[in-house]
Parts: C-alpha cells; structure tokens; sequence
C-alpha cells in the first residue's frame, strides 16, 4: 500500500493528522470501500504508536488482497487527541482513580461525521455508499466507534469493536443503546479477550477487572439484539488469555478484515 499524512483543523481548533493508507495500483474512476479508524498513532508507524506495537492494518491488507481473499480498499486512521484522548473518546464525563474524562465525545463524534468524513472523501477515490464505509477503534476508541454507530447508523454499514471499554460510563451507554439504537441494517465485529486486565511486567491479571471488559462487550451485544441486530451479522471473539493491546487487535486484522467484505 501506499501512505499519505494531512493535517486537519478540528472542532476545537487544534490541528490534527489523519493517516491515510490506499491500494498501491488504484484503478482509474474506481471508488474504494473504507474503513476508518481511531488511535491512528496505532495504527501504521510503530515510531508513533503506544508501546512501540501496531495494528499493522497495511500488512494485514496487503496480503488479503494479494491472496485474493479482500479487494483493495483505503484505511484511513485519526490520530487521537493525546492528553485528552480521554475527553474526545468519552461520551459521557466520567472519573475514578485512574482517569478522568469531561465527556466531549459527542462534539468529536458531530465533527467528525459532518466535518472529516466529507473531507477525506472528497479528496481520496472512497465510495460514499453506507455499505462500503465502516469504523473501528480499541479501548475507548471502541466506546466511541459503537457511540457513532448508534448516532450516525446512516453512515457505517459495519462496526468493528476491540476490547470495548464501555465500563467509564456504562449506565448512560446502555441507556443511549436501549433508546436510540437501530442496529437492523448493520454488522458488528466484536473482540474482547479474557485477561483484559494484566500486568505486562508481572504477568498478573486482575480476573474482576478483566470479567468487567467481558461483560461490557456481552451487555452490548445483548442491547444490539434488543434494538433489531441480526445474530448472522454479528462476529463474537471472545478470546482467551488475551489481553488489553495492540498485539492482540494485531492479531485479530486479518480476520476482522476477511469478516468486512463477506457482505
């Protein structure tokens, strides 16, 4: 594949790069599916991301395509907001003793629907068809990924959620789930492993802590077949003694990839 940095302005005036990664050879005229992604530190640039470890999207995609298993398709990947990825991805405020969030996701989520999506699309050969565009995001960035697939379900057709971290504000989420999601005409890729919560160092894992990113992923599973999801558009992996990094959503691409274009 081959890769393109811009910079953009975003809501609250910072500037912002977007990585964005396209077919090596594009056919002229022809519009390609995309998938976008938050974390884009994570994404593409060991240099940049978080502990030195990608999601290596651009490997996992080249090799589908060579193989014939995928079509080519462009991946683009938001960087998140640094200091306050806690504010931009949470929803809702929230505080314990770790973190804290003023809960600004909602006016992320309303830019980057009206404002970059756009953008980006005018600027790259994307096809603009809901069926070809879908979102993804780890952590937090998953919490955002299922909170702009409930309020802008016109746009995304699929929804790949990793490890989902609805646990910061898990009452208004669900609510937000059970009054205003419509989840018919949707697929949903969901990844949560069963040590979500381990020392790196130490090898421990925190069983209460971990169970707690299970039951998250399991609650929204349960409020996405209340609000109309088909069980034959939803891929559950629930994957044991994996836990809570870009490895493990590493390892998960090629099949999470695989599972987009079996339409």
């Amino acid at each position: 594949m081959k890769r393109e940095n811009i910079i953009v302005k975003m809501h609250d005036g910072s500037s912002r790069k977007i990585r964005v990664a396209l077919p090596t050879e594009m056919k002229p005229f022809e519009m390609y599916p995309v998938l976008y992604l938050f974390d884009g530190q994570n994404v593409f640039d060991k240099k940049d991301s978080f502990a030195g470890v990608i999601w290596d999207v651009e490997k996992a995609a080249d090799r589908l395509v060579r193989a014939k298993i995928i079509k080519p398709m462009i991946f683009v990947a938001i960087d998140n907001a640094g200091d306050k990825r806690l504010d931009e991805y949470g929803p809702w405020p929230f505080e314990d003793e770790r973190y804290s969030s003023l809960g600004q996701g909602g006016e992320f989520a309303a830019y980057f629907a009206e404002k970059i999506i756009p953008l980006v699309e005018d600027r790259y050969p994307i096809s603009r068809r809901r069926e070809d565009r879908a979102l993804a995001g780890s952590s937090m960035g998953g919490l955002m990924t299922a909170y702009m697939g409930t309020k802008y379900p016109e746009l995304f057709s699929a929804l790949g959620v990793f490890s989902l971290a609805s646990w910061v504000s898990e009452k208004p989420f669900l609510t937000m789930l059970h009054e205003e999601g419509n989840f018919r005409d949707m697929r949903f890729f969901l990844q949560v492993g069963t040590e979500e919560s381990r020392d790196e160092e130490t090898g421990k894992v925190d069983i209460e802590d971990s169970q707690i990113y299970v039951n998250n992923t399991l609650n929204y599973l349960r409020a996405l077949l209340e609000r109309g999801a088909e069980y034959r558009r939803i891929s559950l992996n629930i994957a044991v003694g994996k836990t809570h990094n870009e490895a493990v959503w590493a390892d998960f691409m090629p099949r999470f990839l695989q599972w987009l274009s079996e339409k």
